[in-house]
Parts: C-alpha cells; structure tokens; sequence
C-alpha cells in the first residue's frame, strides 16, 4: 500500500483524535516585546536594564535571522562548518548574541555545536525528510479541519490572488523565508484552530520544509509553480466551502512535496548524513 494514500491513514477523521492546530507565527519584534514586558524595573535604574534587555535581544535576533535566512535559502549548505567569530564580525557584534542565536538554531534542528570545530550545519537525510513530511501529512488535514469555519473567505480570495499571478506570471523563485508565502498559507490555513502546544512542533516543521523548498528549487525550479497550481485548487475548494475537497487538495499538495524533497537524495549526495 502506498504509505502516502490517505487509505494508510484511517484515523484521519475528524473524531478518533483531540483537534490539532497550527502555532501563530510570531515576528521578531514580538519576541522583543515579550522580552521588554517581563523588565519590570522603573525609574532610571529601570530604564538601563529595558534598553540593556532590548539591546541585547536585538542583536541576538538580527544574529539569528541573519544566520537561519542563509540556512533555509541554501547558501550555508548541509554539512558547512561555521565560525563563531567570522559570524560576530559579519554582524558587528561580540561572540554572546552569536551563541544565543545558536542555541536557538540547535532547538530548530538547522546546526549542531561540534567542541573544538565549530558549528555545522545540519545535514539532511530521507528519513528525517520522510518523518517531516509525515507528521504534516497526519497534522494538517485535522488543523484545517478544525478551523475551516473560521476560514476568512476575503483572506482566502487574496491568497488565490497572489498565487495565480505567480503562475501567470511564470514566476519560479522561492520567496525570502520571512515573506515565504507557501508557510505563510499553511500557517493560515492551520492556524485557525486553537491548541498552543503544537506550536513548537510545527514551527520546526515549517523551519525544515522552507529548508527543503529551498534546496529543491535549485533542482527542480518548476516545482515552485506546481505548488502554486495546488495552492489553487486548495483554495478554491475552501472558498466553495467544500471541507472534504481542500483536505483531499492539501493531502495531494502534501504528498507531491514529499516527492520532490525526495530528489534531494538523488542529486545532492554532499547534502546528507550517514
């Protein structure tokens, strides 16, 4: 059985499990905000330690966007080693907010810390694309189940938009992460349900499948547009208020990306683990 049917999972109606959701996709600016709101300090004294704090914060995010854009995008490729130093001096900041904004990276699974080497980057393997691909295919059918009637039709007409003048356009280029617009949907679509604590499961996800994108995109660029078309057809069923047909669309979506991750192996032997 072609473990991709949706056949091979039985338990994907809507009531053999508790409701799934999609984490809200938090900027960078929120993280600092967070920060800033836990300084409870006042007076001058207080003042030093919000502008410490923010000062402090910002450099480790600039550091980390900095470092997790060339990532996901390919130009840091699987298996390159890092130096903690070149990174502080390309940013214009000491060796700490380096170390913060790696730690960070260790938790999305994008570097791992090698004493005495350095920092790598994370190589990739079949099966950590496999299991990627099947934790979203068993999640998001039940997080877009879940929040379908609260699906803003306005929002979803906007999407199709966008995605339909990328196909007439003939545009194959992948998007800058931080305006990536295939997780930008999937966040959409799965965010309307409510639970927080898939949250930091799922923006793992979603860190691995932009990295995934990316890389093949250099292999296969019409794969970009193909997505688009089955954006489309996932729309236009949500749009038409047809629930079974967009989960069908999505699953379709899905295992189409699993198959185009899978070129991966085949071209990119420098790219994966043992």
């Amino acid at each position: 059985m072609n473990p991709w049917s949706a056949g091979s999972f039985p338990f994907l109606l809507p009531t053999a499990m508790p409701a799934l959701c999609m984490a809200r996709w938090q900027s960078l600016n929120e993280d600092v905000g967070i920060i800033l709101r836990q300084v409870t300090w006042c007076g001058e004294k207080g003042a030093d330690v919000n502008y410490s704090a923010s000062m402090t914060q910002n450099k480790r995010d600039v550091v980390y966007g900095f470092i997790r854009e060339r990532i996901v995008m390919g130009q840091y490729r699987p298996g390159d080693l890092l130096d903690e130093q070149t990174l502080a001096d390309e940013n214009g900041v000491s060796r700490t907010p380096v170390r913060e904004a790696v730690r960070r990276l260790v938790e999305e699974g994008l570097v791992q810390v090698l004493p005495r080497r350095g920092i790598l980057v994370s190589q990739i393997s079949l099966k950590g694309i496999n299991d990627m691909m099947e934790a979203r295919y068993l999640l998001e059918p039940f997080l877009l189940r879940k929040g379908f009637p609260l699906l803003d039709v306005e929002q979803l007409v906007e999407f199709r938009r966008h995605e339909q003048k990328k196909i007439d356009d003939g545009d194959s280029r992948v998007e800058q992460s931080t305006e990536d617009f295939d997780t930008i949907l999937h966040l959409y679509l799965s965010g309307k349900a409510d639970n927080d604590y898939l949250s930091d499961t799922m923006r793992r996800l979603m860190t691995q499948n932009q990295r995934m994108r990316a890389l093949t995109s250099t292999l296969r660029s019409e794969r970009v547009l193909e997505s688009c078309r089955e954006h489309v057809a996932i729309l236009d069923r949500a749009i038409d208020g047809d629930l079974d047909g967009a989960v069908i669309a999505l699953q379709e979506h899905l295992r189409h990306s699993r198959e185009s991750y899978g070129l991966l192996g085949d071209f990119k032997h420098e790219y994966f683990s043992l």
